[in-house]
């Protein structure tokens, strides 16, 4: 059974990776560019996250494969409507969490919904 807890009550996990390799920040400041606008922690934030992470480089290759399914389905969908856009953006963390279903998302279609899924899913 699933225990809940207040997010008031979490804590930031312990530094791991002190340092990160320069290349890895590379590809940090690369995804984050591209979701720069529906992706609201700053750089700073994000680095210090992957330093908390036991496998920061499967989880970057995580944030690598959301980035350029986003990338790739605007290239074919253009929007610059943020609803939209950050609705792709909580499809493609929820896929890539392992979701199957998205009754939140208003502002796509079911067959955008399953397109993003499958890209994500197809890469």
């Amino acid at each position: 059974m699933a225990k809940s807890v207040r997010l008031s009550r979490l804590q930031d996990g312990p530094i791991r990776h002190p340092i990160l390799p320069d290349d890895f920040i590379g590809r940090i400041k690369r995804f984050k560019e591209i979701l720069g606008d529906v992706d609201a922690s700053s750089i700073e934030a994000t680095v210090d996250n992957f330093k908390r992470d036991a496998h920061p480089e499967n989880e970057l290759v995580i944030w690598e494969r959301i980035a350029y399914t986003f990338q790739t389905f605007l290239s074919h969908n253009q929007t610059t409507d943020p609803a939209v856009r950050k609705d792709m953006f909580a499809v493609l963390v929820g896929v890539s969490m392992g979701m199957e279903d998205f009754p939140d998302i208003k502002h796509l279609s079911e067959d955008q919904i399953k397109h993003l899924v499958h890209n994500y899913r197809g890469l």
